[in-house]
Order: C-alpha cells, then sequence, then structure tokens
C-alpha cells in the first residue's frame, strides 16, 4: 500500500519547482524592466544638467565681460560666444548683453540672455551694479 502512495504523488514536487521558478523569474522580469527604465533616465538627467550648468556658466562669462571694477561696464560687448569643453562633448554657449542706462556706477544694469548648443532652453537674466560689484537681481530659465 505505501507503494501505492509513492507512485501517484511522483512529478508533483516538477510541479510546484516549476512554478515557483516562473514566479522568480517574472519578479526578475519586472525589475530588470524598472532599472533599465532608470538607467535610460539617467542619460537624461545627465544631459539636463550639462546645458544647465553650461547656461550657468555663461550667465558668469557675462558677468566678467561687463567688468564694472574697471569701469568698462558701457563697453560690454553686444553679443559673446565660449565653447565649454565637457567630457559628454563641447557646448557653445552664446551671450547677449543689453545695456542699461546708466551703464556704470551703482544702479547699472545690463539684461543678460543666454542660449546653450545641445538646448531649446534660454536663461535670461538682469545684471545690477551696486559697489563695484555685480549681482544677479533676477534670472529665469525657460
Amino acid at each position: 500500500m505505501h507503494q501505492k502512495v509513492r507512485a501517484a504523488q511522483r512529478g508533483q514536487a516538477l510541479l510546484v519547482v516549476l512554478v515557483f521558478l516562473a514566479a522568480f523569474l517574472l519578479i526578475t522580469w519586472a525589475g530588470l524592466s524598472l532599472a533599465s527604465g532608470a538607467f535610460l533616465g539617467l542619460n537624461t538627467v545627465r544631459t539636463d544638467t550639462r546645458t544647465t550648468y553650461a547656461l550657468d556658466a555663461g550667465l558668469a562669462y557675462a558677468m566678467q565681460v561687463i567688468d564694472t571694477k574697471n569701469g568698462n561696464g558701457c563697453n560690454a560687448p553686444k553679443t559673446s560666444a565660449v565653447t565649454l569643453n565637457y567630457p559628454g562633448g563641447p557646448i557653445t554657449v552664446n551671450v547677449g548683453i543689453v545695456k542699461g542706462n546708466p551703464c556704470h556706477g551703482n544702479g547699472a544694469t545690463w539684461n543678460v540672455t543666454v542660449t546653450a548648443s545641445g538646448t531649446t532652453r534660454t536663461l535670461t537674466a538682469l545684471v545690477t551694479e551696486l559697489n563695484l560689484q555685480p549681482l544677479v537681481t533676477w534670472e529665469s530659465i525657460q
């Protein structure tokens, strides 16, 4: 009688192992799908960060070429370009400067517009001179 019970259960353990294996593979596939999506999104974040830094570098460059310390705010170039070398490739930053009235001394203002290759976003800022120091009064990235 003991032999009959064993013969009836033959193959049931294999079925349990196959169901467990299928569930494990399904969970593994779902996890890998999520991870691959995260890695693809990471590249987008890196590219966005690179271009945002480039736009900010363009604003810093504009503040440097305005040169308020030497009283040359009125001689600031209207447009200028600079190339930034990043590990992922160079980015060309275009800077447009529109001087206000007055263009030197306390209260002098300059409207700065910065664009960069690789992005359609634009940084717009107002730079104001206070005690021979250029200050960013406001900044907008669109």
